[in-house]
């Protein structure tokens, strides 16, 4: 039976949302919002069916718990972490204790704010130790991945599945759906990053160290000398603002550093001007006789002299797709930016014409009292740890391990998830852990049209039955071995699509077409959600499909190979044991 038109159309649009978003055409709410006006237009869903993610029980719980995070972080702050970050520790004891921890806490609490935390302390434990921070960043993200596999609330695909089932008044999978498989390919991991690993992890070089090492090649030092015609002028009247293939990252006056450096700054005699860009056009722009020289004592070699720090841009970044001029960067986040690293090699050409893509790795030049602000979701800054905090008040120590308790009791089941979210939020905000300001910061609303449209697309697929087409097509691939090869087939499909995609992406395309192929095979629905519940979250081989393998892309210096490297291997035992698993405990076999 041929295609209809509805199905057709269906069917490229979905291609189009993988193609751009593996591509990053555009911001990606962008992107997942052109597909759903593209299914909305010709009536393949409805304006209800495109809103019904607003009122959808595991949506609202995903952001709910996004707060909760937020709120149990700043009770604890780093006394969790405290004792991982020994220097006295040998690698693979660190690398042990560190994956163990984290795949534990992430089991409760959202795991890319507990990578974004990580990050930073982690590199300032390797270069303490002298150790290459990228023999442990990879890990640092798998170990997350996994710890968020044991429960529902672990990882947001998850909740988004669970989302989609409860649209259609489906069982939704439960704890156990989660726990032993969870439990399983954890321990798995650890074993594996333990023995195999750690040893396919490259030994990279720290970015800013490189980046001292070669300052010339990214920055021209100048002065303005007695008599230059700039002294008195602001940096915008002396025509220094918006050169081409050129820009001024820092003024030194005396002993006071000016940076990022304002338009309206007036310029003064003896001040040191610090250009980055294009080598040969600041030369050109000093030769122009402007009023600028090269300095006879060169402060480029005085260490210190430069307060440089490392930053990634997210996966839902507001600032994938815009180009840096346009972006206002400097102004949003007091920094200048000396270089980018993309895929591991620097991104040649004028940066402020330069597009940012989601895991670009940036090295800038900030102030060294310079605060993230409400902009992290835009760029998560990795250089310099926060200081350990001292010990906050017993009773608030109490009101977490309360938090904790009581989460897991919405974990388990014996009280509703939702109205424990609601409570532990209200209880932080009384008692003023949180504030509206901070639950403003917190509250991603990109990521929200992502799940909302996510939901709409998934229904367009059930409804125009194009899920049921591609549900045929893969029984047909594994009918020779029953459910257990169609279940092998669901799940390597998945898995492939959320290496180019997000995981969301994945899960939502995914979930009509397991539906589907439990109605054709008159199986129940639970083994087959399940099985695309953990291949969604099982991307070990690309930096693209999950958030926290982005995070630590750019920071680990990895290149795309590094991933397939250490993630093929055990990807293989990932795919082997929850199929298997799958099969046996759900009886398909």
């Amino acid at each position: 039976m041929g295609l209809s038109f509805i199905q057709l159309y269906t069917f490229a649009v979905v291609v189009f949302l993988v193609f751009a978003l593996y591509r990053e055409l555009f911001n990606p709410a962008f992107t997942f919002f052109i597909c759903t006006v593209a299914l909305l237009l010709p009536g393949i869903i409805t304006p209800v069916e495109l809103l019904r993610g607003l009122s959808n029980q595991q949506i609202i719980i995903i952001f709910l718990l996004v707060l909760v995070t937020a709120g149990l972080r700043m009770i604890y702050g780093a006394e969790i972490f405290a004792r991982l970050f020994n220097p006295r520790l040998k690698p693979k004891a660190f690398l042990l204790r560190m994956m163990v921890t984290v795949s534990a806490i992430s089991g409760i609490l959202n795991n890319t704010p507990i990578v974004a935390f990580m990050i930073p302390y982690v590199k300032d434990w390797a270069q303490k130790s002298g150790n290459p921070a990228s023999k442990f960043l990879i890990p640092l993200s798998f170990a997350t991945i996994l710890g968020g596999m044991i429960t529902v609330i672990g990882t947001s695909t998850n909740l988004v599945l669970n989302g989609l089932i409860a649209e259609y008044d489906l069982p939704l999978l439960g704890v156990f759906d989660f726990l032993y498989l969870g439990i399983i390919v954890t321990i798995l991991g650890w074993i594996y990053l333990y023995f195999i690993g750690f040893s396919l992890l490259p030994s990279n070089t720290n970015k800013i160290d490189a980046l001292r090492e070669h300052l010339k090649e990214y920055i021209v030092e100048t002065e303005i000398f007695s008599g230059s015609q700039l002294i008195g002028k602001t940096v915008k009247e002396a025509g220094l603002r918006n050169l081409q293939d050129v820009f001024l990252v820092e003024i030194i006056r005396a002993d006071k550093i000016i940076s990022p450096v304002s338009p309206d700054e007036a310029l003064k005699a003896h001040d040191l001007l610090f250009f980055s860009g294009n080598t040969e056009s600041i030369y050109n722009l000093i030769n122009t006789d402007n009023g600028l020289r090269v300095p006879k004592q060169d402060k480029l070699e005085i260490e210190g002299q430069f307060h440089f720090v490392e930053a990634v841009i997210p996966a839902n970044s507001n600032l994938i797709g815009i180009r840096i001029k346009d972006s206002d960067f400097r102004k949003r986040f007091n920094a200048s930016i000396i270089a980018i690293h993309r895929n591991g090699k620097q991104v040649p050409g004028k940066v402020g014409e330069m597009t940012l893509a989601g895991g670009d790795f940036l090295l800038l030049l900030a102030r060294e009292d310079r605060e993230n602000g409400d902009q992290e979701r835009d760029l998560f800054f990795m250089s310099v740890p926060h200081k350990i905090a001292p010990p906050k008040s017993k009773w608030l120590k109490w009101v977490g391990i309360g938090a904790f308790g009581a989460l897991i009791l919405g974990i388990t089941g014996v009280l509703p998830l939702f109205s424990i979210c609601v409570g532990i939020l209200v209880v932080l905000v009384l008692i003023g852990i949180l504030n509206i300001t901070e639950i403003r910061r917190e509250l991603d609303l990109s990521l929200l049209m992502v799940l909302v449209c996510s939901l709409a697309i998934g229904i367009a697929l059930e409804k125009s039955g194009t899920a049921t087409l591609i549900a045929s097509g893969l029984i047909a691939t594994g009918k020779m071995f029953g459910p257990v090869g169609v279940l092998s087939a669901l799940f390597i499909a998945t898995i492939i699509l959320t290496s180019l995609i997000t995981n969301a992406a994945a899960v939502s395309i995914v979930f009509p077409i397991a539906m589907s192929v439990a109605q054709q095979l008159h199986l129940p629905y639970t083994p087959f959600f399940a099985a695309i519940a953990f291949a969604a979250s099982g991307d070990f081989m690309t930096p693209i499909g999950y958030q926290t393998n982005l995070m630590v892309y750019g920071p680990g210096g990895y290149t795309f190979k590094d991933f397939i490297r250490v993630g093929a291997i055990f990807s293989v035992i990932y795919v082997v044991v929850c199929v298997g698993f799958i099969s046996f405990y759900y009886k398909l076999i």
